[in-house]
């Protein structure tokens, strides 16, 4: 019987693994599509667009994962019974039981791969995230092609040549953010190293509007800190971004109070969707004519399932109410699951 066991855990597996990059990939192509703004973005390779957006696939694989178990669970089992194996097992006196364990198994390896990801990859994923678009939006690396490498606010770096590694060459800077004077500055050459940039062998030409005057000023070395004149020491971090033992010590708003919840419950949908299944497919009426109606029942129900959930817990985020409603959720349906599981001794 354990050989039986084996050969359903890695069916069930290698078929939720597929079907779990399949799902991610496409939900990752929907999402990555709203940022197609960055590849309009100067200098911004391909390869960095992907890096961007492939942020964005933990906090999917989080949703896909337990849908995707369900799903290749159902498909595995319903695939017994059509070959008539579960017959030879009942006549064996094999309960649902010993078929459930390999189940159970990837239930449990599941929810402690979702809970990680709560915990830490989904948190570190999403400030990596948006620390990769703000440099983005406001041309903090450099290109591979001369031209503006760096504008915010009026004021703008202009490259004639880049040779690598953040070296400018023939540098051209437009300072207008003061509307009573502007500064320009050209420089044979210029690197940013920590997002300072140097500039060497120059001149800087001061227009002032309000005096009709202008001054010039040469100089070998001159630097401006580009972080200060973004404003942008540290953002206010957001709640996504937090890790879960942060959630929890915050006293924060109520959109992280709901968040921590969320983080808390999700991962357990992976037992009900899966319970839910072995209950759909072998617990009913067995039928010789092959049939996915079962299946696509299954898959609706699901949806269904987790469409509330995350209305539910959205709503959290504005009324602290729905908190509670989010577990007494999760906790009756698993509940009740886990009862009626218990209870089949027979298919």
């Amino acid at each position: 019987m354990r050989s039986l066991s084996a050969v359903i855990f890695w069916k069930i597996l290698w078929a939720a693994v597929y079907s779990a990059i399949s799902l991610t990939f496409c939900a990752w192509v929907v999402q990555s599509s709203r940022y197609l703004w960055v590849l309009n973005n100067s200098g911004v390779r391909f390869s960095k667009f992907l890096k961007f957006t492939s942020y964005l696939s933990a906090d999917i694989i989080s949703v896909i994962l337990p849908i995707a178990l369900a799903i290749s669970s159902a498909f595995v089992y319903q695939r017994f019974m059509e070959s008539n194996q579960l017959i030879a097992l009942q006549a064996a006196g094999l309960s649902p039981k010993k078929i459930l364990t390999p189940l159970l198994s990837l239930i449990a390896i599941v929810t402690c791969c979702l809970y990680a990801c709560n915990a830490y990859i989904s948190p570190y994923a999403w400030r990596e995230f948006r620390s990769l678009e703000f440099k983005i939006k406001n041309n903090i690396d450099p290109p591979e092609k001369a031209g503006i490498f760096f504008s915010h606010d009026g004021f703008s770096v202009y490259g004639r040549e880049y040779n690598g590694d953040f070296f400018f060459g023939d540098l051209f800077i437009v300072d207008a953010r003061n509307p009573d004077k502007t500064y320009t500055y050209f420089a044979k050459k210029g690197t940013v190293s920590d997002n300072v940039l140097t500039l060497t062998e120059g001149e800087r030409i001061e227009i002032d509007f309000v005096n009709h005057s202008n001054s010039v000023m040469h100089f070998q070395s001159y630097s401006y800190d580009l972080r200060e004149i973004l404003k942008s020491e540290k953002k206010n971090m957001q709640p996504n971004e937090k890790f879960l033992d942060e959630l929890c010590r915050s006293k924060g708003s109520a959109e992280e109070n709901a968040l921590f919840h969320q983080k808390i419950t999700s991962p357990l949908l992976a037992a009900i969707f899966s319970l839910f299944s072995f209950l759909m497919i072998l617990t009913t009426p067995y039928s010789r004519k092959p049939s996915h109606r079962r299946v696509l029942l299954l898959m609706f129900g699901i949806i269904a399932f987790q469409g509330s959930y995350f209305w539910i817990a959205n709503a959290a985020a504005k009324n602290a109410n729905f908190i509670l409603l989010n577990y007494i959720l999760v906790g009756f349906s698993l509940a009740s699951l886990i009862f009626f599981t218990a209870a089949k001794r027979r298919f």
